[in-house]
Parts: C-alpha cells; structure tokens; sequence
C-alpha cells in the first residue's frame, strides 16, 4: 500500500479519535456506570489492576484471565494493558470500544482492498462503519458502554475479514489467522460460540460442494482446531459460571419467564429487522449504502461512464458472499430463535451486512469506470464524515439528566467519605429497588474512579430482580451502614413492586433506628438516604455533610473531581506490628480521599507507595521503630507519627495496658493486638477468668488474617479483681496441631 494511502488513513483514524475521546470524556466518563453489565465488567477490570499494582504485571494477568465471568475472560486482560499505559479510569477503559472499532475499519480496509482490488472500494468499507448509528448511539452496548457486545461485534467482524482475505480457505497461512481470530472472539465473548458453531456448519456443506474440498475442508478443521486450543481453557474454566448464568438464568431458572419476550417467529424476525436497520446500521448508514449502490447501478448503464467489456475480476466475490452470509445468517438465526429480546447483541450482525453491502457495491462497479467509482466512493467518505460528526456531537442529555447524574456523584462521595470517617474496611449498604446508579457494586465503581482507591460496598439485600421475604429486607435494613430508601421509582421488576409495598414500614423502621442524612430528587428515582447513626466522625461538629455535597455538586462543573471536605484525617493504629522473619507491609487510611502519601521519616529497608499508602519491606531485627508520614489531598495536608512494633517471632500477641482500676459499670477499653506471618489468625477468646466466664468469640475478618489490631470495650457489674484473658488463635488445616494459640491476660481491680 502507498505511503499516500497509509498517511491518509492514520488521519482518519486520528480524526476519529480525537472526537470520539473529546465527546466521550465531556459526556460520559464522568457520569455513573449505567446499565449492570457496565459495571461488572469495570469493577473485574479495575480488580485486575489492584492486583498487579500489590504483587506485579502476572498477577494482574492471572486475576483478569480467570477470574470464572460467565460472558467472557478478555475485557479485563484488555483493559489492564490500557490501564499500565495511562491509569485507571472510565476514559481508559471505554477506549477499548475505540481502538476495536479502528482496528475493525483497518482490518476492514485491507480485506475489501486485497478482495476487489479497489482503493475507492475500501474507502467505501470504513465509510459505512463510520456512518453506522449504534456505536456512536449513547445506549447500552454501544461504544461508551464497557461492556463485551461492541468489542464483540468488532472481533466478530475482524474474524469475517480475514475469512474473506483467505478466499474460502485456499491459503493455510489465513486459516491459522482466521482460527486465531475466531478463539479470540469466542474468549471475548463467549456466547459467540454457538454462534461460530453454526458459521462452520454451513461452511463444511459448502466447502464440500467445491473444487479441491478435502484441503479447502482441512484448513477449516484446522481454523477450528485452532479455535478450540485459544478458547477451550477459558470456557473450561468458566463452565460452572456460564452453564448458571445461561442455561439456569435464560432458560431453566425463575427469570426466565421475566426475560421471555413472547414473540413467534414471524414477529422475532420483525423486530430483528427493524432493530438492525433503525438502531444498529442506522438509517442514515442504510440510505448511504443504498444511494451508493442505485449509483453505480445509474451510471453501469450510461455509456461514458460504463465499461463496456468488464474484465473478470482477479480475486472473485463469490466465496466472500457466501462468508458473509453465514456471518451473518448464523447469529440472526440464534437472535430469532431466542425467547429474550436485547437490542444490543444485534450489533453481532452488524459486520456481516456492512459486507454485504460492500460487496453488492463491488460488485456494480465492475461495470463502471474507475474515475466514476472514486467519485461515488468520494462523495460516500465525504457524507459518513458528516454522519460521524453528526452522530457523535448531537448527543446531549436532558438538564434532568445531568443533574440526576451529578447528584449520584454528589451521593457517592458521601457514602465514601463517611466510610473513611468511620474506618469502615467494606461498608455495607441497603438500596430497596433494583437501580444500576446506586447498588453496592455501582458505589465501589464510581468510587474508584472518584477517590482512586478501592473501597468495596457489600449490599445487605438482594440484587436479583425475583421478590425476597419480609424478613430478608428488614434484616438487610438492621444489617446496613447505610440505607437509600427509594420513595419513588418506576417499578419495572417483581423485587421492585415488592419494595414499594414494604416502603411504609421500612420507613418507620428507617426512622426510629437510623439517622436520616437527607434526601435525593432525581428524574429517574427518589430516595431518603439513611445512616447508621453509631458512624464515627472525625469530631464533634466536622467532617462531610451531605447537604454541602449535594449543593457543590449541582453548582459545579459536571465533570468536577471529588472534593474532600477537609485535609487528611488518619485512621492509625497506636502501632504496626511485624516480624522480624516475614515481609513487612502495612496500608496507611487517611479519610477524605483522593490522597497522595509521602514519607518523612521511615526505618531504613522500608518505603512508600504514594498512590496506594503501601509500606513494604523487610524489618531484619526486633524492635520499635518510628515514622513520620504525610498525607495531601485538595483541601490540605496531615503529618503523622506512627511506630513499627517488630518481634523476632512469626506469631505473637501483646494488650495494651487497660487502667488498673475502675468503677463498677465504668466501661473499660483493652487494646489488644496479633501477628501471624502466615496469616492463619482465626478467632479470640476473651475470658474472665475471675468469674469463669467466656465473654466473647470474636472471628478474624479477611484482613485481619495477618495482623489483627483493635480495642475490646466490656464492664463489670460488681466490684472486685478481675483478671481478663485474651487467647489469640490460630488455625492451620495443612498443620498436624490445626489450632494453636497464645494466651496473654491483664488484672483490673473494680471498685464499688
């Protein structure tokens, strides 16, 4: 290919970004990760980075690789690659969509080119994809929704290309790429499967009514081959996952009466139609493709313009008409015959009809001067530009919308920034409908993407779109850090009818035992927010307000970062233990994030992660070792000291001196602490050995497997001496001895 073509190419291509990246980041990174496939597939990314970040680039690979999606294994492996580039981030991640969509015009391009023969005719080819309506639509699916259905398409279409590149399997060099291609996509998206299934059906029947078929069919075995060797470790892996969420979730299981959509054949194929020509190619893209072809048709048949002797082709279109048939013909089978009706996986059809109609074009042009080719193929680059720009920029959201969105933002941000305030590791939260903007998993997406560090919200009630029982919802309630109580929402799922008849008395219960924070008027919902009302703050009468939040957020730039309410508030233990015979690493908490941490002052063989709050390192011989640490955000800086308490002994146990005395009733407040190198800490026993009394089992949380650091609070009722014991175990399976411990106990005398 001419230097010419490949410069004007890398133009188009970087045009395209340049105002796709520009829109996307002004309109939709900053907003909440609508529709829950979105963030699943953002937070198991964002998993993946965590993890190469705390133990390398491998295990970052692993945990994307395998972590059992029912959908697909690639997305997260892809979007880590993005992230050791440029950061994590919603523009990070949806630039997948962008360079799939390039890479499928580029592939595009060659295959049309290496097919026809004809440079304007390629130019046609990634016209259409420009002019289509679905990637630039804004709507589920589509390229500013990471999920797996447009990096599918695209694959899928790469796959069609270099099918047709090996003209109908006559080159074993192209039947290695294509089955390479075709283990790529199914990894990617693993309904494509059944898919593919069908297209090598129809290909085996064909290839059997060719010349040369028993070589043409053993290069397609080896595609297929191929195919299985990429793909086949993956879907293993993932089988329990798929064989639940599809064939129990679609087909045997409760929901599938709530996913069937009740449509005959007849019907199935009409709203597959429209939905292809409407809301996947769009019709702009359709009349485009249309126009062009009346054209060449209009201009075969005047005779300056017209060839009169068309040469034969050197590379003939027939093998590729019937690529793209079954390419196409293979899915809108499998769409048809599904009882669930999901727009979005039509876009799998969308580059089998784009070669269709590339190749119905060729095909009239054969008969038409080249000068009047490039002059169609011209005027079609030239309106698909249009349509690009047009499809791209027109976009906008309702005034409602946006402020919906910034108050989610505004809603988030609290829910952070208290849980920092209240050094809650993995706080809870009740949300009573079945909303995409403020489930647990949507708070930990938009949180890391706000305050650049990964704090996990559990959700206390379900989030599956089947009804539960009374008890499970006010149980989830009493179990709650924090309650969004909806009070108006459109009531779309059983579970969500469910809530809005239990919402009278999840009020009251609301009311008399949580502490009501405020409340949230959106377009789309309303809610009352709710709080656990033993949440520590920072003092009295400071830390985050939700009213100040929520007034900031609607004045402010809609893209605004979060903005912490205070400088630095750390949360730090009177000292970190370690040992002298393990690695050292301890993560700092500071509230009010995003914050940057810097190292003062630390023990020679330890340093700082700036970003995480990470201390790593090795301690080599015991002893107490201070530090001096800083913390900096928008609003200011912190300084603080800790110490470093390192023992010579892989597990060990100390308590803080509790006040010798104390009054009958008075509380007391024992500090206790232990670490186990091989983190097995399971459980302590608190007994009053006074009374001959256990007083508590408290089980180790799964960070506190390692080093487990806390205050007990108890108080006694008589007076008199107490001798308080604390048993630290530990529980090994792989050990002869499972259980081990070490026993440390303090004397209190209570007085009357």
């Amino acid at each position: 290919m001419k230097f010419a073509q490949l410069f004007a190419l890398a133009a188009v291509f970087a045009a395209e970004s340049a105002l796709f990246c520009v829109v996307t980041s002004h309109r939709y990174a900053w907003i909440y990760p609508r529709w829950n496939d979105q963030v699943q597939y953002l937070q198991q990314a964002y998993d993946g980075y965590e993890q190469a970040q705390k133990g390398g680039f491998a295990l970052g690979v692993r945990q994307t690789l395998t972590q059992g999606s029912a959908q697909g294994s690639l997305h997260g492996f892809l979007a880590l690659l993005v992230f050791e580039a440029v950061g994590p981030s919603r523009m990070a991640a949806l630039s997948l969509n962008l360079a799939a969509f390039l890479a499928l015009q580029a592939v595009t391009f060659l295959a049309v080119r290496r097919l026809s023969g004809s440079l304007p005719i390629a130019w046609a080819s990634i016209a259409l994809l420009a002019s289509l309506h679905f990637p630039w639509s804004g709507g589920p699916g589509s390229a500013i929704d990471f999920r797996l259905d447009w990096m599918a398409a695209c694959a899928y279409g790469m796959a069609l290309a270099a099918a047709i590149a090996g003209k109908g399997f006559r080159s074993t060099r192209w039947a290695v790429l294509f089955g390479a291609m075709v283990g790529t996509v199914i990894m990617l998206r693993f309904l494509t499967a059944a898919y593919f299934g069908l297209v090598f059906l129809v290909l085996l029947f064909w290839l059997l009514a060719q010349p040369g078929r028993w070589t043409r069919c053993g290069r397609l075995f080896l595609s297929a081959i191929i195919a299985l060797g990429l793909c086949g470790p993956a879907i293993w892996y993932s089988r329990l996952a798929i064989f639940s969420y599809y064939w129990i979730g679609h087909f045997t299981g409760p929901e599938r009466a709530l996913r069937d959509s009740h449509f005959g054949f007849l019907r199935s194929a009409q709203w597959l139609f429209s939905v292809l020509v409407t809301e996947q190619l769009g019709l702009l893209a359709t009349a485009l493709g249309i126009v062009a072809a009346v054209a060449f048709v209009a201009l075969g048949a005047i005779r300056r313009f017209r060839v009169e002797s068309p040469p034969v082709p050197i590379n003939p279109l027939g093998s590729a008409w019937v690529l793209a048939f079954a390419f196409f013909s293979a899915p809108a089978a499998v769409l048809v015959l599904h009882a669930e009706k999901a727009s979005q996986t039509v876009s799998i059809l969308i580059p089998g009809a784009v070669w269709m109609i590339v190749l119905a074009e060729a095909w009239l042009a054969r008969r038409v001067k080249r000068r009047a080719v490039a002059s169609i193929c011209g005027m079609m680059v030239l309106a698909a530009s249009i349509i690009f720009i047009r499809e791209e920029t027109t976009k906008r959201f309702t005034e409602g919308l946006d402020l919906e969105y910034r108050q989610i933002n505004a809603l988030s941000d609290y829910f952070y920034f208290r849980a920092e305030e209240s050094g809650l590791k993995n706080p809870s939260v009740a949300v009573t409908w079945n909303l995409d903007s403020v489930g647990a998993q949507s708070l930990t997406v938009i949180g890391y993407e706000r305050h650049h560090r990964l704090l996990r919200f559990i959700p206390t009630l379900p989030t599956g779109l089947l009804p539960t029982t009374r008890e499970v919802a006010m149980r989830g309630l009493a179990e709650s850090d924090f309650v969004c109580l909806v009070t108006g929402a459109a009531a779309i799922w059983p579970f969500d009818r469910q809530m809005a008849d239990l919402a009278p008395e999840m009020r009251r219960w609301c009311g008399g035992n949580l502490r009501h924070v405020g409340d949230l008027n959106a377009v789309e919902f309303s809610a009352s927010i709710f709080e656990r009302g033993a949440l520590e703050r920072p003092r009295a009468g400071s830390g985050v307000d939700f009213g100040d939040l929520m007034g900031a957020a609607l004045r402010g730039p809609a893209r605004a970062e979060a903005i912490p309410p205070l400088a630095p508030a750390f949360r730090l233990p009177m000292s970190v233990l370690g040992s002298a015979k393990a690695e050292f690493h301890y993560t700092l908490a500071a509230a009010y994030s995003p914050v940057r941490y810097a190292a003062l002052s630390l023990p020679d063989g330890l340093s700082l992660d700036s970003r995480s709050g990470e201390i790593r390192g090795q301690l080599s011989r015991a002893g107490v070792f201070p530090a001096k640490i800083a913390a900096t955000n928008a609003a200011g800086s912190t300084v603080a000291e800790l110490e470093f308490q390192i023992e010579e002994a892989p597990f060990f146990a100390i308590l803080r001196p509790a006040p010798g005395n104390c009054r009958a009733g008075e509380p007391v407040e024992i500090g206790y602490g232990a670490f186990d190198s091989s983190g097995k800490l399971d459980f302590i026993d608190v007994t009053d050995i006074s009374a001959e009394k256990l007083l508590d089992r408290i089980p180790a949380g799964a960070e506190q497997k390692q080093r487990w650091q806390g205050t007990y609070r108890l108080s006694f009722e008589r007076p008199g001496p107490r001798i308080i014991l604390f048993r630290f175990v530990r529980f090994d399976r792989e050990s002869p001895q499972s259980y081990s411990f070490i026993d440390r106990q303090l004397s209190i005398q209570v007085a009357p």
